[in-house]
């Protein structure tokens, strides 16, 4: 039997955004950028087959620099002693932060109801006047590193889905104009399904995004009930809602039982915090999503005690924080917003964690850019999240491409396989009495996941009409 597949995946909100375009690829042209390598050092240490960096700017005129030379200068290159990482596949996200809407009518496309449009980058006013808030276009967006293909091909993004079209949206009553739901984007950033074959036949949908923070807003709540349906996007996707489309024009979600990962900053709390109505909590309670397992760490706890704050005020258990964010009057305290949430289809959860060590721990100082441990001075203040998963066959999968083809009187059967499965052939003259024979145990081929079944004179038209069916079992416990 074949070892099992184990898989570790993370999300990283790396804050490796810059204040103008060009600036991220230029700061990673070398190897000695100081925030970069203890980003680097971080996701060496823990090692993720799959990995989502949230904060890390797209450059159009150039999509995949600054990804490579991260790769290539950093996560390639020895860090603090670590071994290096290869990750040949890679995909970085075109994104609606600092995109402007081409409108200059208030009544059309003044997002943040301040009276005029901003059309002139690097202000916050031209941000809020954006399709998702950025000083400048691709700010704030994010990039996918995986040892394993990405098939981009078939990627599915929804960057241009409407929020008006979402049903029963909870976009705030009355804030925006008719004209401004026209054009208004539901997703501040993107929304991606990346499929990445881990193994052939077993094929993982990576859900990636980063909904924008529940907060910046007054009143009307405009930023935490966008966070708020950006998070349902997902949900409704693996639930296969048939009103969404993507940007090919391609509707509905996931079909049939999928395995998938929804992961990234997704800027929500299951508790504390401000999002609106619970949003995680769409996909957490999900029946689809196993969300058993909390990861959690040292760090969390310790520094949600040392802190005070906020902190002493909220719900939640500390030891799932996942950011470090201001502790005082008005600040928001430590939360856990970044999540990694697998299918219950396709997975056994083995384990999970998040990268925060305690402060007696010498890899504590990788949390801050110097000697000078605070929270102003942090590398970012985000922590890494990953899960431990086994790879297990999806019943409704374990049977791919099936064909059946008759030559030189004999029926030959083919069809992909996956690892997990026995598979066995039967045949029938009526749909009604099935034998076994033992002349068509299936001829296995584990280097291409195929199998092959020939049934000897089947082809003869004087033996009439004859049925197959393959019986799938699941191994293991």
């Amino acid at each position: 039997m074949a070892t099992p597949l184990q898989l570790r995946i993370a999300t990283f909100n790396a804050s490796l955004n810059r204040t103008s375009p060009g600036q991220l690829a230029s700061d990673l042209s070398t190897n000695t950028n100081n925030q970069a390598r203890r980003v680097a050092e971080i996701i060496q240490r823990v090692r993720p087959d799959i990995l989502l960096l949230n904060e890390f700017d797209y450059d159009s005129a150039n999509p995949n620099l600054a990804a490579d030379r991260f790769h290539n200068n950093y996560l390639a290159v020895s860090q603090g002693g670590q071994a290096a990482l290869s990750y040949p596949y890679r995909y970085t996200a075109p994104s609606n932060t600092g995109v402007p809407t081409g409108k200059t009518l208030a009544a059309e496309g003044d997002f943040d109801n301040n009276g005029s449009v901003t059309t002139t980058t690097g202000s916050n006013n031209y941000g809020n006047d954006c399709y998702g808030f950025g000083l400048f276009p691709g700010q704030y967006s994010f990039a996918v590193y995986s040892r394993f293909p990405i098939q981009t091909q078939a990627l599915r993004s929804f960057q241009l889905f409407k929020w008006k079209d979402m049903p029963g949206a909870a976009s705030p009553p009355g804030y925006y104009t008719a004209a401004e739901l026209n054009i208004f984007r539901l997703s501040s950033k993107n929304h991606v399904d990346l499929p990445i074959e881990v193994s052939p036949g077993h094929v993982l949908h990576l859900l990636a995004s980063h909904p924008t923070p529940p907060a910046f807003d007054g009143t009307e709540d405009r930023n935490g009930r966008r966070n708020h349906d950006e998070i349902r996007l997902w949900s409704d996707y693996i639930s296969n809602r048939p009103y969404l489309y993507d940007d090919a024009g391609v509707f509905g979600g996931l079909s049939g039982e999928q395995r998938f990962v929804i992961l990234g900053d997704l800027n929500a709390d299951p508790l504390d915090g401000d999002s609106y109505l619970g949003a995680v909590n769409q996909l957490r309670s999900h029946p689809l999503i196993n969300a058993d397992l909390a990861p959690a760490s040292p760090g969390a706890t310790q520094q949600a005690t040392a802190q005070g704050g906020v902190n002493s005020s909220q719900t939640g258990n500390p030891a799932h924080d996942t950011s470090d964010f201001f502790d005082g009057s008005g600040g928001s305290g430590n939360l856990r917003v970044d999540h990694v949430l697998p299918s219950r289809a396709g997975f056994h959860v083995l384990g999970g964690g998040v990268f925060w060590p305690a402060s007696t721990d010498p890899l504590y100082a990788l949390l801050f850019l110097s000697a000078s441990q605070t929270q102003s001075n942090q590398t970012t203040d985000h922590r890494l999240v990953y899960m431990d998963v086994e790879v297990i066959p999806v019943p409704s999968q374990a049977v791919r491409n099936l064909r059946l083809v008759k030559t030189d009187g004999d029926a030959v059967l083919t069809w992909g396989t996956q690892t997990g499965v026995t598979y066995r052939l039967q045949t029938s003259p009526d749909l009604a009495t099935w034998a076994e024979p033992s002349a068509l145990i299936p001829a296995l081929d584990t280097a291409t996941q195929t199998a092959t079944a020939s049934d000897a004179g089947a082809g003869a038209a004087s033996l009439g009409q004859r049925f197959y069916r393959i019986i799938c079992t699941l191994d293991g416990p």
